[in-house]
């Protein structure tokens, strides 16, 4: 009798993983007593493209078994094969042959599909279990569908009257954090967390809330906070009469205001504004608390206060992580109200149109199969698979593999009459988990591979030690550095898997070349006349391309790898200014064509013809397609012009190009343009991909001009061609979209970013659900402060940070691995920071014999040989096609409108005014600029002159208030929206810092109604100040709407 076969492969980078998984599935079709093995095997993988190389490898390997002799790389193979099924070299061909045949003429049953592609399978066999409409489509473009409901949710604004204020909330809050009040930008960000596995149950638990409810927690919340200020209060009335019938000053006490008596103060305030873990604050008992100047009794006073001063501490520390807490809860409600009422549109869309979108696969299959025996399952699929081979196991979801549990699990336990079982193949490497974001699981893949069972069915564990990709120096370094990187992680799990199943042995492939460029910022000159600090890279980057290249490489055989798309951005442009061919994702954008921005520079005209702006897009597009040397005369020249003249006078034909689209359906219209324009005069493969996008969306039920210039803000970032093969173009790409590849010459420059780095992160936070007003879980922000709130918050908070370490430390070993012989690597060590790669890499290579040199005050350290280590390759050169042709149709469209504003009505008014209000008051320094900004408002044609007016009144009434005037005097010192730059690398701006010697003054400008937000973010801008060794001086608020000013110190 046999057992189960349950083998999981820890495959790291390089290590032949799908060697291991071709050999393995053909050894099973080999197996298999008939020649239809393939029938009983289902391979799941996580993209298409890998879909379509594990099956032509497979194939491939399958032919060469064909024949005699086997070819030399498939030996290994074909050994194996033969000493697993007992087969001479005529029984293995035969029997290749065989299965060949059957197999090409069963081509459907060969079954390596996308786990996305199961899963709609296995929904279709459920359907009507989970009572989906019969004939349901799958949504693929999510993004859309996104935009279709927030458009919906909008459109609401204004009659809603809960939804109207939720909306004008949000939107004041993101004023008062210094950014735009274009909330639809916002919404779809936060709507990407539907999209997200990680999100999933906890949304669908929301459905139940109404905006009352969250209405009603937020209450509550404020409702606690307020009782807690109020018993802060309490608690130090008696010390504040204690010191005002002493007669004490601030300067009796240690440190005079700044400390104890600060802390005082700020508790008969209410105000929980420093940190409990402050040294004084926390030592209360033993802290220093009078000024040694202080005479006696004032000591004496003091010194009598103390024990009163560790009760008000203690409570103070009890309360303050509370505060902070139900704080952090509150700013995140709305958005996360918006969010549940954006869900409940989306529900209506799925309803209406009989739509399941791909993202909510996992969960609805989920919540059918959970509660279903899996022998049910099984043969509801139709008992087919005795097989499983899992792909990438890193990457899949824990819903995702809940879901393939129960297929697996039944042939795999259950025995059949010949004593045979199923079995299964998990392969990955948590190594090269790197899509947590999405939903990819390290902890699962590590939970697992630390079992010794698996459906208590005993699992064999095999690591691929041996890295066949790189060479030697390469492989020595990843071995040694990320042991050295791995024992920092605070994860148990994390450290355990870079001590144990990181270390790979070299082939025969001895040698390799790492260069590690540490860079002076001090010593740079800075080609983009940019402050910024990254500006430093481009041309480092370039000499290194250019030594990888006297060395024989071709520039498609070298890779630059980053971590964010803006710094490749930057790469690109740089490298094509000095003549150097790229092939980065940029230029692979269909948006990125200048005859594709001509194109939709033409649709905006045609949208709205009356108007000047879109008009002069159009012709900047024009004159710089055409490389027209003197645009602003040519602009000047033509934009007086109707647009029939402007049509008649720049292209070919008698038509009126702008009215294409009224004469014309939208993808017919397009193509006239197009051969008008005499675009197709030669080939672009990115105008190709654009004229099929406009011919799939003219085929849908919205085809309108406005529809489809409406989805476009939304579908351009996402659309591109595939990337042709150069040989004359370096690759630029993300370190994400490189996994699974390799490139003989990697540059990874940009290594210097914090290893904790984590912004904008937020967690589901379990709470008591009487406590909080029915939610079981809520929505917090996951920043440092945690760790004062009450439990569980602080261990959610520390568990991600641990799993950010890990996401870090994966992405630079994803990078360092695509490296075959050459790798390079550029950092620079940012204000001596600790915790960057950058620190890192510097301990561990200065720790190392590599040999250094000095240029222009940058240290190059270098290992190995840098001469090339294989021959040169020709490369076969690219067929492209010329032109091609596009036809000239005359059908009418369907046109429709689109609302230019969100909503109108006084919200949107008011919010508009405070913006530009702002805007206008940031460009006074002293009231000696009042006069210059005035002329400014009467020059804005943009406003009414009732509208001007009240601006130039409102500015005024701000700089010659009487409890401010002093603050825009002559001769003040003041700086207006500067930034402050923080540790964690966000920035804090206040809309006016006044200077007076050593003190500074802060003053915000808010609209609305006062709220203690708005004193907690000027009391941290002042704490901010304090850090940089400045006095406090005055904190101000002022309330331009209201004309309020709200004065503390």
């Amino acid at each position: 009798m046999s057992t189960a076969s349950t083998t999981f492969y820890s495959a790291s980078a390089g290590s032949g993983k799908t060697y291991t998984l071709a050999r393995d599935f053909l050894t099973l079709l080999f197996k298999s007593p008939h020649h239809q093995g393939y029938r009983n095997i289902l391979a799941v993988t996580f993209t298409n493209k890998a879909v379509g190389e594990m099956k032509k490898r497979i194939l491939d390997n399958l032919n060469d078994l064909t024949k005699q002799p086997v070819p030399k790389d498939l030996q290994g193979i074909a050994d194996h094969i033969k000493q697993t099924c007992g087969f001479d070299d005529k029984q293995l061909q035969e029997k290749a042959i065989k299965i060949q045949q059957r197999l090409l003429h069963d081509y459907a049953a060969f079954d390596i599909v996308t786990i996305d592609s199961f899963s709609h399978r296995i929904l279709r066999t459920f359907a009507r279990d989970i009572q989906l409409p019969d004939g349901f489509e799958i949504e693929l473009d999510s993004d859309q569908l996104l935009s279709k409901a927030i458009h919906n949710l909008l459109s609401r604004a204004g009659r809603d009257k809960q939804l109207t204020q939720l909306l004008v909330d949000f939107t004041l809050s993101k004023i008062d954090d210094g950014k735009s009040w274009d909330i639809e930008y916002d919404l779809h960000s936060i709507a990407k967390l539907i999209l997200s596995e990680n999100h999933y149950v906890f949304l669908q638990q929301l459905k139940s809330k109404s905006v009352d409810d969250f209405l009603q927690l937020k209450k509550n919340l404020n409702k606690q906070n307020e009782s807690l200020a109020q018993e802060l209060k309490t608690r130090t009335e008696s010390i504040t009469r204690r010191i005002q019938s002493a007669g004490l000053q601030p300067d009796d006490f240690f440190y005079k205001a700044s400390r104890v008596y600060k802390f005082i103060m700020q508790c008969a305030d209410g105000l929980f504004s420093i940190n409990p873990e402050t040294g004084y604050v926390k030592d209360m008992a033993t802290a220093t608390l009078a000024n040694k100047a202080a005479n006696a009794a004032a000591t004496s006073e003091i010194e009598g206060m103390r024990d009163d001063l560790v009760e008000l501490a203690t409570f103070y520390a009890r309360a303050y992580g509370t505060v902070l807490l139900h704080t952090n809860i509150m700013r995140n409600l709305t958005p996360l109200s918006l969010l549940n009422e954006i869900v409940q549109e989306l529900d209506k869309i799925k309803d209406e149109e009989q739509i399941v979108p791909i993202y909510e696969f996992n969960g609805l299959l989920s919540a059918q199969i959970k509660d279903q025996p899996a022998p049910f399952i099984y043969e509801r699929l139709g008992e087919r698979y005795r097989h499983y081979f899992v792909d990438e196991f890193q990457d899949t979801s824990r819903m995702q593999w809940s879901n393939l549990m129960p297929l697996i699990e039944n042939p795999l336990v259950q025995e059949r009459e010949d004593g045979s079982r199923g079995s299964l193949m998990l392969v990955g490497d948590a190594k090269q988990s790197i899509y947590r974001w999405r939903g990819g699981d390290a902890d699962q893949f590590l939970d697992i591979l630390n079992k010794d069972d698996l459906f208590m069915l005993q699992k064999k564990n095999q690591s691929l030690g041996t890295n066949w990709r790189s060479y030697s120096n390469i492989i020595d370094f990843n071995n040694g550095f990320f042991k050295f990187y791995g024992n920092l992680l605070s994860g148990a799990a994390y450290e355990d898997l870079y001590e144990n199943y990181l270390h790979q042995e070299p082939t025969s492939k001895d040698g390799g070349y790492l260069e590690y460029h540490l860079l002076d910022p001090e010593s740079e000159t800075n080609d983009f006349d940019d402050p910024d600090l990254t500006t430093m890279y481009p041309p480092h980057v370039k000499n290194c391309i250019t030594t990888a290249s006297q060395q024989g490489y071709r520039p498609d055989e070298i890779c630059v790898l980053v971590r964010k798309k803006k710094q490749g951005d930057e790469l690109a442009r740089y490298l094509v200014s000095q003549s150097m061919n790229v092939v980065s994702a940029d230029s692979l954008m269909v948006a990125a064509s200048p005859k594709v921005q001509l194109l939709i520079a033409i649709m905006r005209v045609s949208q709205f013809p009356t108007q000047q702006e879109p008009l002069f897009h159009f012709l900047m597009q024009y004159a710089q397609l055409e490389k027209i040397e003197d645009i602003h005369s040519f602009i000047d020249a033509h934009l007086s012009k109707s647009l029939e003249k402007i049509s008649s006078s720049l292209t070919s034909g008698d038509d009126d190009v702008f009215s294409a689209f009224a004469k014309a359906n939208l993808f017919q219209a397009t193509e006239k343009v197009v051969a008008r324009l005499q675009l197709n005069q030669d080939y672009d493969i990115r105008l190709q991909a654009f004229l099929e996008h406009v011919y799939e969306f003219s085929q849908g039920f919205e085809s309108s001009l406005s529809s489809f210039i409406e989805q476009w803000e939304f579908k351009q970032s996402s659309l591109s061609v595939p990337a042709a093969q150069d040989p004359e173009a370096v690759t630029i790409m993300t370190i994400h979209k490189a996994k699974g590849l390799e490139f003989p010459v990697v540059i990874v420059p940009y290594c210097d970013e914090q290893i904790d780095e984590s912004r904008d992160a937020h967690g589901w936070l379990p709470v008591d659900a009487v406590e909080f007003s029915g939610f079981d879980h809520v929505y917090i922000s996951l920043k440092q402060e945690c760790e004062s709130y009450p439990e569980p918050a602080p261990l959610l908070y520390r568990e991600h940070m641990a799993r950010v370490e890990m996401d870090q430390i994966n992405t630079l070993y994803v990078a360092f691995t695509r490296a075959a012989e050459q790798l390079y690597i550029l950092a620079t060590d940012k204000d001596g920071k600790k915790e960057t790669y950058s620190s890192l890499l510097t301990q561990y290579i200065t720790s190392h014999d590599w040999q250094n040199k000095t240029e222009s005050g940058s240290i190059i350290y270098s290992r190995g040989n840098p001469a090339r280590k294989t021959e040169v390759e020709e490369k076969q050169a690219s067929v492209l096609v010329e032109s091609y042709n596009v036809r000239d149709g005359n059908q009418q469209p369907e046109l429709s409108t689109r609302k230019g504003k969100l909503w109108a009505d006084d919200a949107l008014e008011a919010i508009d005014k405070g913006t530009q209000l702002h805007f206008y008051l940031s460009l006074i320094n002293t009231i000696d600029d009042l006069d210059s900004v005035s002329s400014r408002i009467d020059r804005d044609h943009s406003l009414s002159h009732d509208q001007k007016a009240e601006f130039k009144k409102a500015i005024a009434a701000v700089v010659q208030h009487p409890e401010l005037s002093d603050y825009y005097s002559n001769g003040i010192n003041a700086l207006n929206e500067k930034s402050i730059l923080l540790p964690d690398g966000h920035k804090a701006i206040p809309d006016r810092v006044i200077f007076d010697n050593n003190q500074a003054t802060i003053i915000d400008y808010k609209t609305g109604e006062p709220s203690n937000d708005h004193k907690s973010q000027v009391n941290g801008y002042m704490n901010l100040m304090q850090q940089l060794g400045f006095e406090t001086g005055d904190r101000i608020l002022v309330y331009t709407d209201k004309m309020q000013v709200e004065k503390w110190d």
